[in-house]
């Protein structure tokens, strides 16, 4: 009988070799927005990830999305520095964790 998670485990080209994949460039990228912002607004980045051109940050409360928008500059200067694609525009959004 034929496993049915077979095609999920098969070396680097399977689909769990993406997930993960993803999934690491998903929690590096949250920390490179976590060190861009300052003390109060970092603590409550959930995650970060790009749309395209857009740079999506998730926060934890509705009340640190506008300080998070604030920060834009800083967020790109930092993430240039840290060898990330530039981004056009800056989506925040409230999530849950």
């Amino acid at each position: 009988m034929k496993n049915p998670l077979q095609p999920f485990l098969v070396g680097r080209a399977g689909a769990l070799a993406k997930l993960e994949k993803r999934a690491s460039e998903i929690l590096t990228l949250t920390a490179k927005v976590k060190q861009a912002l300052a003390e109060p607004e970092r603590l409550h980045v959930i995650a970060a990830v790009y749309h395209d051109d857009t740079l999506v940050i998730t926060t934890d409360s509705a009340a640190w999305t506008a300080q998070i928008r604030f920060a834009i500059d800083d967020l790109r200067k930092h993430l240039a520095k840290s060898g990330e694609k530039t981004f056009i525009s800056l989506k925040v959004k409230v999530g849950r964790e």
